[in-house]
């Protein structure tokens, strides 16, 4: 190595080979993360699908607000009811679990091409003032949001549902 590094036309093949080497290694190490480890031998590899677009600007199945409000109504209806109690550890909770039961009857309805963000807020009604609000770029004519409120003297509960079409 110190013979080769004494005159310059040996300084410079020994850093060109070192350069082919580190190539060699790491297209090895990506041809290793790209290619079927775990796959049995010979075994042809994983294609992905590539869909051609559709053209479609419409969605099949369009959504339907008085759907959306009704499985709101039912849920929120059923949960916060007379008998519920407000508390802010298990509120917390259990409006996670209302959101979650809310967005998982909304995908059962199948609508075709929307995206859905559903946002339920639960608070004790002490004398307090809430002000909320909301931002987004959107278009007027395919996205929109659908609410339902609950109050109670003791507690209040906001549902909303934002839905934005995904083309």
């Amino acid at each position: 190595m110190a013979s080769a590094a004494r005159n310059w036309s040996g300084l410079v093949t020994l850093c060109l080979g070192q350069e082919r080497e580190k190539r060699q290694v790491s297209s090895q190490r990506a041809s290793l993360t790209k290619s079927n480890v775990g796959a049995p031998l010979g075994a042809p590899p994983k294609v992905s699908i590539r869909y051609l677009p559709t053209y479609r600007m419409d969605p099949k199945n369009p959504l339907n607000k008085e759907r959306l409000e009704i499985a709101i109504k039912t849920i929120m209806n059923r949960i916060y009811n007379d008998e519920y109690l407000f508390h802010p550890k298990q509120s917390h909770h259990m409006a996670a679990q209302v959101s979650e039961e809310i967005k998982n009857s909304i995908k059962l309805l199948n609508f075709d091409r929307y995206r859905f963000v559903v946002l339920v807020t639960v608070g004790e009604l002490l004398m307090q003032g809430l002000c909320s609000m909301v931002n987004f770029l959107w278009d007027a004519d395919k996205d929109g949001y659908v609410s339902y409120a609950i109050k109670t003297p003791k507690y209040f509960a906001v549902c909303t549902i934002f839905y934005v079409y995904y083309d």
